[in-house]
């Protein structure tokens, strides 16, 4: 617990404000009646919620890098590994035209993740090092529309119960993604404009699609409240 709070003093909103920020620390603010006790034991049980999250996506994540790479590696019979191969699905030009028409390469994104996360300084490429590095935006890049064709139906949907639809778990895999760069950023979860946001509703997506990579996995309990959900019943929002 944040030391002021520990000892249930008032804050110095001088120091709150160096640390936090006035913008964020407005948010926090807002929220709590303009009380800053309040808003700073907000911010904490925000973090805390965050961690919890986060630990949950961290666990999917590397289920889903690694379920990936499996499916593709064991398909592709290129002259060099998948991440690498000019001629992979993650690497050849895709040309698309977004809604104002304009062109773009719907891999351009993907070769500059790869680049990004390979060591520069080894004589011998590990993919294995540039599998680690590689972020979660990119994995959820690889079951969008432009990779149907050359990653979903040849590859990727090996990793998943027959009948998943593509877009609907693209679409799950982008707003984790998205949730995750939120904690990543210490932002705030508590804003729930549209409900696909709230951390119960995103926890609940990673623990179904971890089972569902890993059905024999024994990491999350079985029919039982999620991790964010026990958190929120021991911890209710200050």
């Amino acid at each position: 617990m944040i030391d002021v709070l520990a000892h249930n003093h008032a804050p110095d909103e001088t120091w709150v404000l160096e640390w936090l920020s006035s913008p964020r620390l407005q948010t926090y603010l807002d929220a709590s009646g303009n009380n800053l006790q309040r808003a700073l034991r907000l911010y904490e049980w925000n973090i805390n919620l965050g961690q919890t999250l986060m630990r949950d996506i961290a666990f999917f994540e590397v289920a889903l890098r690694n379920a990936y790479n499996r499916e593709i590696d064991s398909r592709w019979d290129g002259t060099r590994h998948w991440l690498f191969d000019d001629d992979s699905p993650v690497n050849i030009p895709i040309p698309r035209h977004n809604r104002a028409g304009k062109s773009f390469d719907a891999n351009a994104l993907n070769r500059t993740s790869i680049r990004n996360a390979t060591p520069s300084r080894t004589e011998t490429i590990q993919p294995d090092k540039t599998i680690a590095n590689l972020p979660l935006g990119f994995w959820a890049h690889l079951t969008d529309k432009a990779h149907e064709r050359i990653l979903w139906i040849p590859y990727l949907h090996h990793a998943w119960p027959s009948g998943t639809n593509r877009a609907d778990l693209n679409a799950k895999i982008r707003l984790i993604n998205e949730c995750r760069n939120r904690i990543a950023h210490h932002e705030p979860l508590f804003h729930n404009a549209d409900g696909t946001r709230n951390p119960t509703v995103v926890d609940g997506l990673v623990v179904d699609l971890f089972h569902e990579l890993l059905p024999q996995a024994d990491v999350f309990e079985p029919d039982a409240p999620t991790p964010v959900e026990l958190f929120l019943h021991s911890s209710p929002r200050p």
